[in-house]
Parts: structure tokens; sequence; C-alpha cells
């Protein structure tokens, strides 16, 4: 059976808003019948442990729920580009560039070479499931590393020298990727425009076959 999951990035995906002027989570109406039904739980259960924090500055302002989105899309398979307006990173670029986490809740960078990523506590996916270090587990042994799903090997960014890491999980929260040589591009691909994580296997959607 085909089942298709999305990852609650803290507010972005679970349609609510934290700021710091704001300490509250504020759920879509989109969403208010199904959470009345029970077919979803309220905001503040989806939301992780420790949700991403926004800053407000300047002009800024809290958004509203709501409205009409219109792009300029030549085919219907476009609709994929929603994930780069999105821009849901593990880490990501804040107003001055500089690298934030961003679903991570912390990394930590070594030489250039070793990068420790540590997840947030009670991260889940949309059907309730922990988001762990099992999902990268998952990609990295049993789809970057088969040969039958993945032919030509792991992401070439993941590649230094034509090498690859080595991929630790020393804990559900916490995975490391060390290289023999720096890999100056591990981070900024990351943050790049794309699909969330796809270079470590973190997608916005993931199917699974059962």
């Amino acid at each position: 059976m085909k089942t298709m999951r999305i990852l609650v990035f803290g507010f972005a995906l679970a349609a609510s808003l934290v700021t710091s002027t704001v300490l509250a989570a504020v759920d879509s109406a989109f969403f208010a019948s199904r959470v009345e039904s029970g077919d979803i739980q309220g905001v503040d259960e989806r939301l992780p442990d420790v949700p991403s924090i926004v800053e407000l500055g300047g002009e800024s302002s809290p958004g509203q729920h709501g409205g009409d989105l219109r792009l300029l899309m030549g085919k219907s398979k476009d609709i994929r580009l929603l994930v780069v307006y999105g821009y849901a990173r593990l880490v990501g670029f804040d107003r001055d560039f500089e690298l934030v986490p961003d679903i991570l809740e912390s990394y930590e960078a070594r030489e250039g070479r070793e990068f420790t990523l540590h997840l947030r506590p009670g991260h889940r996916w949309s059907d309730g499931h922990p988001f762990t270090s099992e999902d990268f587990r998952y990609f990295w042994e049993d789809v970057a590393n088969d040969e039958d799903l993945s032919p030509f090997g792991p992401p070439r960014v993941l590649l230094v020298d034509g090498k690859a890491p080595i991929v630790e999980f020393p804990d559900e929260r916490t995975i490391r990727y060390t290289w023999h040589k720096p890999n100056p591009n591990f981070l900024t691909a990351l943050a790049g425009a794309g699909r969330p994580g796809e270079l470590v296997g973190l997608v916005a959607e993931q199917l699974t076959f059962q």
C-alpha cells in the first residue's frame, strides 16, 4: 500500500504562526473542520516541542491566513515549484544571507568536513509519525546506497573527490556526516532552492510502501 506523509515544518506547513511578539500558535481556518472532526490534531499538538520562532523587525508584520497565490506556470506539473516558494530547509539563509537552522533545531560544523545535525524534539510527519534520524538512515542505507534505486550512487554534493561520507546516527535526533576532506558545498546546497533537503533524503512528500 502506498501512503504519503508531509513533514510539518514547525509553523510553516502546520499553517500556524509563532512570532517573537505573539508567542501563541494560531491555526488556519482551512483546517478548522478537520480539527473539529478529529481527523487531525489541534495546532498546539501538531507543532514540534521547540518550534521555529520568527523575529519580526522593521516593517514586517504577521501575515494573514487565506487568499490567493497567483503564479505563471507553463505546465500542471510545475505546481511542484510551490515547495521552492515555501522555502523550508534543514538550514536556510536569514535576512543577512547567513546560514541558520530552519527545520533543524541546530547544527555544528567542524573543520568544514564534519557536520552534526540536530532535529527538533517532537517533530512529526502529517500522519503523526515521529520525524527522527531513522528517516535519514532509511534514505542513506536503503535508497542512496541501493544499486537498484540509485544506480549512480548518492547525490553528487555528498561526494568529495568521488568519495561518500561516513554517516552516523548517534540517537533519534542526531545525524552526522563526516568526509575525509572539507565539503564547502554541503550546507549551502541544503539551503538552496529545491525540494526541502532532498540531498540528504528529507523531502516534503515522503512515499512509503508497505
